[in-house]
């Protein structure tokens, strides 16, 4: 099996998995629903960055879950026992399963930046050139968050020897790693666009490097 038949193998379980239909759906309706309950967010904060940060901080942490469940299962019930007798390398394992739930993911939380970037341009507040230069902002930050939570994600299932053990180190851990990519937009660094590519891109690749080694140590 190829890697890129892996992948679509991989997408195909995920996109049609009840979580993810969730997440398709309910990551857009709670961008409307949060925008009812507080539609006011203050002065010079666009709906679209509050939205943003609202669908990756729950959307990391269910693609997590998700990654780490699924790699948990799948070395208790020695699934990869089957794999690796075939000519499939290791690291098309864990990249493949990452990539499928990253790409479904994004799906989902774009969907929710962009309904947020739709109430704001529907609001008459801010400038339409606003609105765009903050959806940028936030799709970037969305995209370094939820990469870094499913990386996180991978290392949890890689290290984790059971699914509770797997959600709370989640919970605890990757949730809050996720958050890194956030740094240069707190403390107000010039272009924090870059920084935050530079920074959610570098963590993510670490913490998928780290679960490639771990992965490849274990005997299976």
């Amino acid at each position: 099996m190829t890697f890129p038949l892996l992948f679509l193998d991989e997408l195909k379980g995920f996109y049609k998995s009840k979580v993810m239909i969730f997440l398709w759906i309910g990551m857009p309706l709670m961008t409307v629903l949060f925008h009812l309950w507080a539609p006011d967010t203050g002065p010079g904060l666009p709906f679209t960055m509050v939205s943003s940060l609202l669908v990756s901080s729950i959307g990391g942490t269910l693609a997590a879950v998700m990654l780490s469940v699924s790699i948990i299962n799948e070395k208790t019930n020695h699934m990869y026992d089957l794999f690796l007798i075939r000519p499939i390398k290791r690291w098309q394992l864990l990249v493949s399963k990452f990539l499928a739930v990253y790409t479904c993911i994004v799906v989902a939380s774009s969907l929710a930046v962009l309904l947020g970037m739709g109430i704001d341009y529907g609001s008459g507040k801010i400038l339409a050139e606003t609105v765009l230069t903050s959806a940028i902002q936030s799709f970037v930050i969305n995209l370094s968050m939820l990469a870094v939570a499913s990386t996180a994600g991978v290392l949890t299932g890689v290290i984790a020897p059971s699914i509770l053990v797997g959600v709370i180190l989640v919970i605890y851990g990757a949730n809050q790693i996720s958050v890194i990519p956030l740094i240069p937009n707190i403390i107000n660094t010039t272009n924090p666009v870059f920084f935050t590519i530079v920074l959610g891109t570098a963590l993510s690749c670490a913490l998928l490097l780290i679960s490639l080694y771990l992965f490849n140590k274990k005997q299976f």
